[in-house]
């Protein structure tokens, strides 16, 4: 026992010693800093010298309506070259060109650039460049922390999101619409050297530097996702010049999806054409052709100049006017006006038209939102033309009862499709659901908002019952069918004017439908610009809803009714079959991503593989990756992610 102890005072008297010469040797490092050193330490203090400024913010996110990142900042490096410390060598721009990212010659010009200014060398760079640049040791030259804007969804919703330039200014899309939101208010940040000529920003401003707004959009990106894929597929396969999708609610008048293609990334919008960069469902106008007749026969049943049971005779095709000749694609003798729809004859509905009148024809199409911009939030929307009747000649009125002698946009048309499932109101449509800042307050709210009754509930029902026939076996787009789901809808075929004349090599196809057709919550506007294989509107533009439809049912969490038919979609297209997309298995593990798990496993039908299901919803990673070779047996993994309710 006694052993012990002393063991245990020999141990403590160790620590105790060493503790004592610890801080012996902290009070003599402080003593010769205070006393010996302290004059000289005060004389580098005031060295550190802070001349110039620069004005810095960080953008705040955009996010889609469940909260996923469509745009947002994430860190990345500046480097900067001061105006007073920093004398030229040749020497420095050999060793910091590629470091920078930029040839030689361009690094020589940007540290010979305004030798007495403040001057920024590179933006986002990697942390790998960044250390080997602080190695160099360079006298004023500096790295600082920054925030790189960054699309992580690459193209996904680009077209609505724009860009942002070099010094993080908007430049497009709601990226420059609310570019003084997103920024926020920037901070006058001080640019600091010490004394070895290390730059750096001064850290009490930093803090100053807040986070701009968080902006969430009613955009959902499932849908985005799966309307992007489809309009890029049939547009490539039917040799198109471009494309748009427009996906609406139309109980709230929410913007769920709107893609274009051509399209681009805007993480390197510099490597894009402005073709590819245009918004064209906001900004490109084209004649609705064939889908303006149900807003025709809606306007004529509303003002009672016919009634469902009115039947006109269709002239067996060929109707001469002052001015022109009307010509229906078929012979058709009397058709009553669901028929009409049905058929979709010129003739017939010039002649509804005629009842009805040009001046109440007018009126009514500017309820439905023709010829003014919708103002759905984003920028470059155009007005669309539709002329005043009084300028209307009998051939003009012919021409605009069937969709021609006058322009729309995508997104005009899809909401006044909007007006038929909602019952007769015009609801406004939007993107920007809220706008939050950087303290959590909320700046902007969007609430749905009506614009007024168009049409009775009772018109919009009859009208809706009349194109769920057009989306049948009878009808001109049962492309459009989607299984255990009623769909109503109208397919559209316009001719596009080629040196002030209508052309019948250059066509505009076109399909609009939602569903379900008792109680719609989706439209869908398609529309393909001079498609080349084929071009009437429900042979190209029908198969792209029902794939979107169709992929979106689960996403949804919209149910399907047992009863309703279901159609497999084989494209009526005059090219080979191998060239022609369909869902079915040839060997290669197909692209699943965005859609429902019903839809992979019909694709899968014919793989004798072993299929893995993570979650539920739709389609985010698959396993293998598309293209792959998949034998027998071989396992396939496929993860879902949840619908989550807005």
């Amino acid at each position: 026992m006694r052993r012990s102890r002393n063991r245990f005072s020999r141990r403590l008297m160790l620590v105790g010693m060493s503790s004592f010469v610890a801080l012996l040797a902290i009070s003599a490092r402080m003593v010769w800093l205070t006393v010996f050193m302290g004059e000289t330490l005060e004389e580098d203090l005031n060295r550190i010298t802070c001349p110039e400024y620069v004005d810095m913010s960080y953008r705040g996110p955009i996010l889609d309506r469940t909260g996923t990142a469509l745009a947002t900042s994430i860190p990345a490096y500046r480097v900067s070259r001061s105006g007073r410390d920093y004398e030229y060598d040749a020497l420095h721009a050999k060793s910091l060109a590629p470091l920078l990212g930029v040839a030689e010659w361009r690094a020589r010009s940007l540290l010979r650039t305004k030798p007495d200014s403040f001057v920024w060398l590179a933006r986002n760079v990697s942390m790998d460049a960044k250390t080997d640049i602080v190695r160099l040791g360079i006298r004023g030259i500096g790295v600082h922390n920054h925030q790189h804007r960054s699309y992580p969804h690459g193209t996904l919703a680009a077209h609505i999101l724009g860009f942002v330039g070099a010094d993080a200014q908007g430049l497009e899309g709601l990226e420059r619409l609310f570019d003084s939101e997103i920024l926020g208010t920037p901070a006058t940040v001080k640019v600091c050297r010490d004394v070895h000529g290390k730059v750096f920003l001064h850290e009490s401003d930093m803090a100053g530097v807040n986070q701009g707004a968080t902006v969430r959009l009613t955009i959902d990106a499932a849908l985005q996702s799966i309307a992007e894929r489809e309009l890029a597929l049939r547009v490539e396969e039917s040799e198109a010049k471009a494309g748009s999708v427009v996906v609406l609610d139309p109980r709230t008048g929410e913007l769920l999806a709107l893609a274009n293609h051509p399209t681009f990334d805007p993480n390197a919008y510099g490597r894009s054409s402005v073709q590819a960069r245009r918004n064209r469902a906001v900004t490109d106008l084209f004649d609705p052709g064939s889908t303006l007749k149900p807003m025709v026969v809606a306007a004529a049943l509303e003002e009672g100049a016919v009634t469902k049971k009115s039947t006109f005779f269709c002239e067996e095709g060929k109707m001469p006017l002052p001015g022109g000749v009307i010509h229906d694609h078929k012979e058709h003798g009397d058709l009553d006006v669901a028929e009409i729809l049905k058929v979709s004859s010129n003739i017939c509905s010039y002649k509804i038209a005629d009842v009805m009148g040009a001046v109440p024809l007018h009126a009514y199409l500017k309820r439905f939102g023709f010829g003014k911009r919708v103002g759905i939030g984003l920028p470059g929307e155009h007005n669309g033309l539709l002329r005043p009747p009084q300028k209307w000649r009998t051939i003009d009125l012919a021409n605009i009862s069937f969709g021609q002698g006058l322009s729309v946009t995508a997104v005009q048309l899809a909401n006044a499709f909007a007006v038929l499932a909602n019952g007769g109101m015009r609801m406004q449509p939007y993107v920007v659901e809220r706008i939050v800042d950087a303290d959590g307050t909320v700046i902007r709210q969007a609430m749905p908002t009506q614009h007024g009754r168009v049409v009775s509930e009772s018109v919009a029902s009859t009208v809706t019952q009349m194109l769920e026939a057009v989306v049948s076996e009878e009808g001109t787009a049962p492309q459009a069918m989607i299984e255990g789901l009623s769909v109503a809808g109208k397919t559209g075929t316009a001719q596009k004017v080629v040196d002030g004349r209508y052309t019948r090599s250059h066509w505009v196809s076109s399909f609009v439908g939602y569903f379900p057709a008792e109680s719609p919550r989706v439209v869908i506007a398609v529309l393909i610009d001079e498609p080349q294989t084929h071009h009437y509107g429900g042979v190209i533009a029908g198969p792209v809803f029902q794939r979107i439809a169709e992929a979106s049912v689960h996403h949804l969490g919209i149910d399907r009714l047992p009863d309703q038919p279901y159609i497999q979609v084989v494209d009526a297209d005059p090219r080979p079959a191998r060239q022609r997309v369909e869902f079915s298995f040839d060997g290669n593990m197909p692209d699943l991503h965005g859609m429902s798990l019903r839809a992979a496993m019909r694709a899968l039908s014919d793989c004798d593989c072993e299929i893995d299901v993570t979650g539920s919803g739709f389609i985010i990673a698959q396993s293998p990756q598309a293209g792959t070779a998949v034998a027998a047996s071989d396992a396939v993994s496929l993860r879902l992610r949840p619908y989550v309710a807005p």
